[in-house]
């Protein structure tokens, strides 16, 4: 093969000498540069990442404090029913309700203990009772179930009217059926609550 001799065999042998050049530039050397970049990008987002953790984990003792202090403080202790276990509770429970309506002069048919369940990380430690009760004092022992501490509700309630003489008026009263539960933290003993009165 003959190359062209004068200016364009120049311009021949610097094409030859330059695709090379060029091949190696396009396929290792601009990867290589580009591969760099990612990386430094990579680094600074992982030097970014660890002054976060290193912010966390020195916040970590104090956070651990916290826990703890919520831990021993236990916040929800006035909501919740005392009682050391289930049968105390209900107990807990049946005093609170019977007081209420002796005080109030709502009449106690009957007070039975439901099997308690789970509600999440609590207990639910149910009564059902059967009343006999005037409207008024009806109103104010339901104010008192659920305004009292620790917190207790209200469900399934019934009310059917007995009449004095045939006639509903002033003298009637109500018989009522109802459930009241509240909560207890299963496995820890309640701290002694404020009452309720």
């Amino acid at each position: 093969m003959n190359l062209p001799i004068g200016l364009r065999g120049r311009l021949v042998a610097l094409g030859l000498l330059l695709i090379p050049v060029i091949l190696v530039i396009e396929f290792i050397l601009m990867p290589l540069i580009e591969r760099y970049a990612a990386l430094n990008g990579d680094i600074v987002e992982l030097e970014q990442d660890i002054a976060r953790y290193q912010i966390l984990l020195a916040e970590l003792p104090s956070l651990r404090s916290n826990i703890e202090q919520l831990d021993a403080s236990n916040p929800l202790a006035p909501y919740l029913l005392e009682g050391d276990n289930q049968a105390l509770a209900a107990a807990s429970l049946q005093r609170r309700l019977q007081q209420s309506a002796t005080r109030l002069g709502v009449r106690v048919i009957s007070l039975r203990v439901q099997p308690p369940r789970r509600v999440g990380p609590l207990e639910r430690i149910a009564v059902e009772a059967r009343l006999q009760s005037s409207l008024d004092a009806l109103h104010d022992l339901l104010l008192d179930i659920e305004a009292g501490m620790p917190t207790t509700f209200v469900d399934n309630m019934s009310i059917s009217v007995r009449a004095a003489r045939g006639r509903v008026d002033a003298s009637s009263y109500l018989d009522v059926g109802f459930t009241t539960y509240g909560l207890r933290s299963p496995g820890t003993p309640q701290a002694a609550g404020t009452g309720h009165g």
